[in-house]
């Protein structure tokens, strides 16, 4: 039953109904918005919640039809920047030329020591009355115990995700279990899927597999499966059915070389991405990831990050993950050694010959990618053939050892890549999902 303020006319929720109230709120489906939404009931007030980086996590209103604006949390807690120790309420007064033009009452979200978030309630529609604080303290324990409720939940599910993703790559453990694991976590046992291996080093963060999740599923809108390798994570990325191989591993390199820009690990993030495949065939794209970042490993210099994919090396990377570092090097001198110098000219044939493989040695379409007219193409192969005496336009054995050095030139960051990165950037990243299906377009 409810009581009223006599000088208001506002009706309020009695205490002694309080309990049973949050004990209701604490088995829902939303269980922290339908605390806030108590706490609001209670105090007839409007309630936010807020995480520790000041994210909105549930708002509430006595009136559904009008809305509250909270300030930014760093303006609400300016004063009490120090980490809370208990879930005590506080009263922050309004200041003029700040962000509280109204008074609000703050009580940290506190649980076993660890400060959790922030529950702020606005004096607003009605002035704070005593009981105010008392209810605002009861919900923020609520909260507090339904954080850390929540986080063990996801803690399990995530480790059983982990090891359905361990036993794929393994290929461990009967069919049948399999399946019917997946089934009860909602994970598409059947879906093909990219491997992406992520070296870990010193100054990894504990999260980095959390966080590329959370980025790699909001960016390509695929589910994503994690678990940890032998020195390095490894993600299982869905494929859809009616989008090419290549074109799926192209957006998850670059939906990786965006998280990695915005994660920025301290020791960088060199990763690999394997072909498409089918469940079956998970153990072979562990192999591929793997030798891709292992040629990236040996021959990258610096702690800048490197994702590529192991059809940006094809079966060279077999050689270039297995043979001998120095041998290689000097294979590389002899090749192009004319070619090394760091002045424009030889950075543009370095370019030129990329291009002209990444088109399948089609001269039309190299011209086209370099914005140059055909002979220019021409002249400058024939000035490579010139310098190095290898026929890049006529010789195989020639452009497979051309070809070859190129991928340590990349891996090295050369140069000439940097200016053929600009002029993919206006390719950006896409949902999967929603991509046209290329091979009936085909």
């Amino acid at each position: 039953m409810s009581t009223s303020d006599e000088r208001t006319g506002r009706k309020h929720l009695p205490l002694s109904a309080l309990d049973e109230l949050l004990d209701d709120a604490a088995v829902a489906v939303d269980c922290l918005s339908a605390i806030v939404r108590v706490c609001s009931e209670a105090t007839g007030k409007a309630v936010t919640l807020f995480d520790r980086q000041g994210h909105v996590v549930a708002s509430s209103r006595p009136d559904a039809g009008r809305q509250t604006t909270f300030p930014p949390l760093r303006e609400i807690v300016r004063g009490h920047t120090t980490t809370p120790t208990s879930a005590d309420p506080v009263v922050l007064p309004a200041e003029l030329g700040t962000g509280l033009s109204r008074r609000k009452i703050l009580s940290a979200i506190v649980e076993r020591g660890e400060h959790l978030g922030w529950l702020v309630v606005d004096e607003q529609p009605t002035p704070f009355h005593p009981p105010d604080e008392y209810v605002t303290l009861r919900c923020a324990r609520r909260i507090g115990a339904q954080f850390l409720t929540q986080r063990r939940i996801t803690r399990v599910a995530w480790n059983a995700r982990s090891a359905l993703a361990r036993q794929l790559v393994r290929g461990s453990g009967a069919w049948a279990d399999l399946a019917a694991g997946a089934e009860y976590l909602g994970v598409n046992v059947h879906a093909h899927r990219a491997l992406v291996y992520v070296r870990e080093s010193e100054g990894t963060p504990e999260d980095l597999d959390r966080s590329l999740v959370e980025h790699t599923e909001r960016a390509l809108g695929m589910e994503v499966l994690s678990t940890r390798g032998s020195e390095g994570i490894l993600l299982l990325i869905e494929a859809p059915g009616h989008v090419a191989s290549p074109t799926v591993v192209r957006r998850i390199t670059a939906s990786l070389e965006t998280a990695a820009a915005e994660l920025n690990p301290t020791s960088g993030l060199i990763a690999g991405v394997s072909s498409v495949y089918e469940p079956e065939s998970f153990a072979r794209a562990y192999r591929e990831a793997r030798e891709v970042v292992r040629c990236i490993d040996r021959f990258t210099h610096g702690t800048g990050n490197r994702v590529l994919a192991v059809d940006d090396l094809g079966p060279a990377r077999l050689f270039l993950a297995n043979g001998e570092v120095s041998a290689i090097r000097h294979f590389i001198d002899d090749m192009l050694g004319p070619l090394l110098d760091a002045d424009a000219a030889s950075t543009e044939l370095v370019r030129t010959l990329a291009v002209w493989f990444e088109q399948n040695r089609g001269m039309r379409r190299t011209a086209t990618r370099l914005g140059v007219h055909e002979n220019t193409v021409r002249l400058r192969l024939s000035r490579v053939h010139a310098l190095t005496g290898l026929d890049v336009t006529g010789d195989a054995s020639h452009q497979l050892s051309i070809h070859t050095a190129l991928l340590v030139l990349r891996l090295r960051d050369h140069p000439a890549f940097h200016i053929e990165s600009r002029c993919a950037e206006t390719d950006e990243p896409k949902r999967i999902g929603t991509l046209p299906d290329e091979r009936r377009s085909a």
